[in-house]
């Protein structure tokens, strides 16, 4: 999520994680997140393995607004086809 999407979505309360071992999409939904505002689809910008998520957003979703590009990070994805970047 970018900084200027977490400040059009308010403040996170709950953010869904996929497991590790799942494929995403390019351009797909792969989990979505609740805001004080609304609920929104979170789509992958390439296609690929999920690797690792994030688990302290299950406790503290708010890591989203407070750092996100740091410590909110949601999930990393071992890239299937490059010539998607």
């Amino acid at each position: 999520i970018t900084d200027h999407a977490q400040d059009h979505l308010g403040d996170v309360v709950y953010v869904e994680l996929p497991d590790v071992g799942n494929a995403v999409s390019q351009g797909k939904s792969f989990g979505a997140v609740e805001s004080v505002k609304a609920t929104s689809d979170i789509n992958s910008p390439v296609s690929g393995e999920v690797i690792d998520v994030n688990t302290e957003l299950n406790g503290s979703p708010g890591l989203v607004n407070a750092s996100p590009y740091d410590k909110g990070w949601i999930i990393k994805v071992q890239i299937k086809d490059e010539h998607e970047l």
